[in-house]
């Protein structure tokens, strides 16, 4: 018998073999695993550097159309609503039995200081969230009437930041409920606890059905706000129902006053 024909030298063989294939086969799902690692990981770093840059971009165009609001509101109270009072104080001294010029150009003096601090509230740093909302919807309130309920359990100091994208959410759905509802009546629901702040607005309007409408202008403004502010918020419509908007935001980054 040949020295490879024996079974103790066959069965080496096969063990070697056996060996070397199960070495393979380890090598190649080692190899395998990875790669698909670090496929893994190359998809979540673009995954991050897009998101990176979206919130910055996100931050840019927040920050960049608060600055023009200041300036137009700047430029609203200094130059035109100088130049109003200059007119008024002219044309009542020319035209003293004329009442309807006088009534008119204090009407134009009026919306213009509305348009200004609508753009850029004044002592918003000094101001509270309760007194900003009920500055926001004051001069609504001879069109609608407004059921309003804020339930403050828990004080808080709130950024200026937060507090202006918090007003301007307010300000976009309520602008949406004027345009498109044909509401007669609006309830608006603050909580402020603990841990949370709820918002909810809802109006008695015509309603529309939220599967088919499409995001307008207003209501990506409004997505865009919350986002800004890591915040959650939903709308619910039926067709004559009425349409009510949810936003929460967490407390995680405000400071509690004790």
């Amino acid at each position: 018998m040949e020295k490879w024909q024996n079974p103790e030298m066959i069965s080496k063989w096969i063990l070697i073999v056996l060996f070397f294939l199960s070495f393979l086969i380890l090598f190649i799902v080692l190899l395998v695993r990875f790669i698909y690692r670090k496929i893994a990981a190359t998809k979540i770093a673009e995954a991050k550097a897009k998101t990176a840059h979206q919130k910055d971009l996100l931050q840019s165009t927040i920050t960049t159309q608060e600055k023009e609001r200041k300036r137009i509101a700047t430029e609203i109270h200094d130059a035109l609503i100088g130049k109003l009072l200059a007119v008024q104080i002219k044309a009542e001294q020319e035209f003293k039995d004329n009442h309807s010029i006088a009534v008119l150009m204090e009407d134009s003096i009026s919306l213009a200081r509305r348009i200004s601090h609508d753009l850029s509230p004044p002592l918003m740093e000094l101001s509270t969230l309760q007194e900003l909302i009920q500055e926001t919807i004051a001069p609504l309130q001879a069109k609608f009437e407004f059921k309003t309920k804020l339930d403050i359990r828990k004080q808080f100091e709130y950024t200026v930041d937060f507090k202006i994208q918090f007003i301007r959410i307010i300000q976009e759905t309520l602008t949406n409920i004027i345009k498109h509802a044909q509401a007669t009546c609006i309830f608006l629901h603050l909580r402020q606890s603990d841990n949370h702040l709820i918002l909810r607005i809802k109006d008695n309007g015509i309603g529309f059905d939220s599967k088919l409408h499409k995001r307008g202008l207003g209501l990506k403004n409004i997505e865009t706000r919350v986002q800004y502010l890591k915040g959650d918020y939903r709308i619910n419509s039926r067709i004559n129902r009425g349409s009510c908007s949810m936003f929460l935001f967490h407390h995680f980054k405000q400071n509690q006053l004790e």
